[in-house]
């Protein structure tokens, strides 16, 4: 008896497990685990550490210390004093140079010129990033798709293979037959090494961008998932634009600045002076005017910044124009390419490789022409994975030229 409740309970049991696999095995064969590297999630890890982010994040922060250090005089106050060697003689001396021609505030303008531009070209910096992790993804997602289909051609080369040794074996195929077989699994196999060089670059250039080691079961099996579709909106000034101007905003507000300094500041301060015990206080006023160097050579150098301002600003305006230009036009075409694809091209490719190992062993195609076909069918997935790749990269390149805001993801 004792026997049998123990059985009894150990079949309960099995069919507890049972029941509680069939739901895990349903969204197993379903929609499956997320990724634990998603694309955002890539961008999110890699903007805080490549160097690019790293220096811009720099420019801005001396920008900004640099501004709040103009929000004080522009010169410092000084304070001398002297004294005579018999000590019968004395005085005290504190002067403010002030600048009555402007400087002050053309300087503390070109700080605050300067933290714009700091600020935008950061914010174009973490796009371009973005932009390379996110096509760096695709290139692993990739990679992992023509492992897959190499790893299938080598299980494919492997059946024909033993089919073709048991024929020979037999009496029905030929020496011939199993050299052939022999040498398509060979090189099916160097195809699937191959295949996993690239996975093992395409890895480890994603782990560097993210920082973190990767690896192929971290990833999403969807390339396109990577680069979303992007936005038709108008387009607005990018943040390299806006770099641009305030650069601009910069050298012009630079180049007033060294006109105001060719005017030399006006002193303002007190004295105290003691002499043979007599003590004189008062105010002083103190002006220099300069007769030979009147700040010719900073004022030259400032208005060739302003030509070269302006002519960058000029020239990456013509450039976004382009870019913005062709990239859209680049989209609609890969898009249009798009229909040629099949739903799911990898098992579109495993499909046709059970089929033509089926018509091999029912006598409809001999050998050769089971191998050719192989080797058409492999090559055609590797072009079907190559097709999503640059469609997922004419997408990259529209949200970059335009700052789609998708392109950063969660990490706006």
């Amino acid at each position: 008896m004792h026997t049998q409740a123990l059985l009894g309970a150990r079949a309960v049991s099995w069919w507890l497990l049972v029941l509680l696999l069939i739901p895990l095995g349903t969204a197993l064969a379903g929609e499956g685990f997320p990724a634990s590297l998603s694309p955002d999630a890539a961008v999110s890890a890699a903007l805080p550490l490549h160097p690019q982010v790293r220096a811009a994040e720099a420019e801005l922060q001396t920008a900004q210390a640099w501004s709040s250090r103009l929000r004080a005089p522009l010169s410092n106050p000084s304070l001398s004093s002297t004294v005579s060697v018999d000590g019968r003689r004395a005085s005290l001396n504190l002067n403010q140079p002030l600048s009555l021609s402007g400087e002050g505030p053309a300087a503390r303008q070109v700080a605050a010129d300067r933290v714009e531009a700091a600020e935008a070209a950061l914010q174009r910096a973490r796009f371009a990033v973005a932009a390379e992790v996110r096509l760096t993804y695709v290139d692993a997602a990739i990679a992992l798709g023509l492992t897959e289909v190499a790893q299938d051609g080598v299980d494919l080369a492997a059946r024909l293979r033993q089919a073709v040794g048991l024929q020979y074996e037999e009496g029905e195929a030929s020496e011939l037959d199993l050299r052939l077989a022999r040498l398509a699994e060979v090189q099916a196999a160097a195809r699937l090494l191959e295949a996993r060089e690239v996975e093992a670059f395409a890895l480890r250039a994603l782990s560097e961008r993210v920082g973190r080691s990767v690896a192929a079961a971290d990833l999403s099996a969807a390339p396109l998932q990577a680069a979303p579709e992007p936005r038709d909106e108008p387009a607005w000034e990018r943040s390299d634009q806006s770099a641009a101007a305030a650069r601009l905003a910069q050298a012009e507000a630079e180049l007033r600045r060294q006109r105001a300094a060719s005017l030399a500041p006006l002193s303002l301060g007190a004295f105290a002076s003691l002499e043979d015990e007599e003590l004189f206080i008062g105010p002083t006023l103190g002006v220099t005017l300069p007769i030979f160097e009147r700040n010719q050579g900073p004022r030259e150098q400032a208005e060739a910044q302003v030509s070269i301002a302006a002519a960058q600003r000029d020239v990456l305006s013509a450039r976004v124009e382009s870019e913005q230009q062709t990239a859209r036009r680049r989209v609609t075409e890969a898009e249009g390419l798009r229909e040629q694809l099949v739903a799911d091209p990898l098992e579109e490719a495993r499909a046709t490789l059970r089929a033509v190992e089926a018509g091999y062993l029912a006598g409809q195609l001999d050998l050769p022409d089971t191998v050719l076909l192989q080797r058409e069918v492999l090559d055609g997935e590797a072009a079907c994975l190559a097709l999503l790749r640059q469609i997922a990269a004419a997408r990259l390149d529209l949200m970059l030229a335009t700052e789609d805001p998708a392109l950063l993801g969660g990490a706006r």
